[in-house]
This record gives C-alpha cells, structure tokens and sequence, in this order.
C-alpha cells in the first residue's frame, strides 16, 4: 500500500546537476566540435543565441523542478578540481571522503586548469574585432542568467 510518501521519497532522490562554461568558451568549443565532427560551420551569434536559450531552459527548470539543482562552473572545477568534487558528492549525497576523492581524481590523466586559454587567446586576438558588438548586444540576456561570468576577458 502505497501512502504517498513512496513518490515523495523518489521525487527528492531526484537531483539535477547542470554544468556550464563561459559563453565564449563555449561558442568556441562548440565551432570547433561542429567543424571537426560534422564538417560545417555555425554562425556565432546563433551560437551565442543558443546558449542563452539553452541556460534561460535549465534556469526555468530549476525554478519549477521540485528536486534540488546545483551549478558547476567548468572553470571552478578545473581550477580546484578536489574542492568542487566534494561539493558535487556533498550535494549528491556520496561520500566526501578525501581518499574517495583523491582516488577518483588519480584516475584522470590530467585536468587542464584553464581549458579556456585558447578560446580566450582567440577572442582576445581577432574574435572580439569580429563578434565583441554580439557580446555587447545579449550582455544583458548573458548577465540575466546569473552565472557570474566576466565578459571583458581581454584584461
């Protein structure tokens, strides 16, 4: 007999986990992913449109889901991989154990800490020349979805 704390228990066993990247970053990654897998080309603002689409979708959700939601910034992962782990497995409920962790991240060939370097490098040279007014354009949809990202990156 099911007296409804069956579905309650389920639904908060429920655990959305998004992990993000900074949006230009992104864009690029993406390119490059479309180029070298697929053999096309993607114009950036539709990138860049994309997006801001996909991340206003998951903040939707995570405004109307009814289980618990934790972001991931790739660049905080990459920056301190063991602290951000523990916070993963904390959220998730797992052990956050420093010989788990550690096990788990000795198991990884290597972890770039700054996996943005190139695509900054990119924008920084001639990107921003040829998409900066884009950046300037949805700087207010970008700032809106609370990731906290810097978009003056050239510094």
């Amino acid at each position: 007999v099911n007296d409804g704390t069956l579905k309650e228990s389920r639904r908060l066993a429920t655990k959305f986990l998004y992990i993000t990247r900074h949006p230009i970053a992104n864009i690029y990654a993406t390119d490059k992913f479309v180029r070298d897998s697929m053999g096309g080309n993607i114009d950036f603002e539709i990138l860049l449109k994309n997006y801001i689409a996909l991340h206003k979708y998951m903040k939707m959700d995570e405004n109307a889901l009814e289980s618990p939601v934790m972001w991931v910034r790739l660049e905080d992962f990459t920056a301190n991989p063991s602290s951000v782990l523990k916070d993963v497995f904390s959220f998730l409920d797992v052990s956050t154990d420093d010989g788990v962790v550690r096990n788990i991240l000795d198991g990884i060939a290597s972890i770039n800490s700054n996996p943005n370097a190139n695509y900054i490098t990119k924008w920084c040279t001639y990107g921003i020349r040829r998409h900066g007014r884009l950046i300037q354009k949805y700087a207010g949809d970008l700032s809106a979805l609370g990731l906290d990202y810097d978009l003056d990156i050239c510094k």
